[in-house]
């Protein structure tokens, strides 16, 4: 997802708006409602909303499966 900062490349009209597109591409063929393609100028520094979430994963230590393993092939 790309989110850019956009003005008209018409100096008459010279309307500013954010953009959100799937790909640069989209981004670039944006046009105003003038007609005029959409320029760069821009990109927002901070998003309206999260656009990850932080997942936290826990690993067992390799230490403590080899511990079961040692004291599995002990009882054997």
């Amino acid at each position: 997802m790309y989110m850019a900062r956009l003005v008209c490349s018409d100096s008459e009209c010279a309307e500013e708006l954010t953009a959100e597109t799937a790909t640069l591409r989209e981004l670039e063929t944006l046009m105003c409602e003038c007609g005029c393609g959409l320029e760069v100028i821009g990109w927002p520094d901070v998003a309206a909303e999260p656009l990850a979430e932080v997942v936290l994963l826990r690993v067992q230590a390799a230490s403590a499966g080899r511990r079961r393993r040692d004291a599995l092939s002990d009882a054997a």
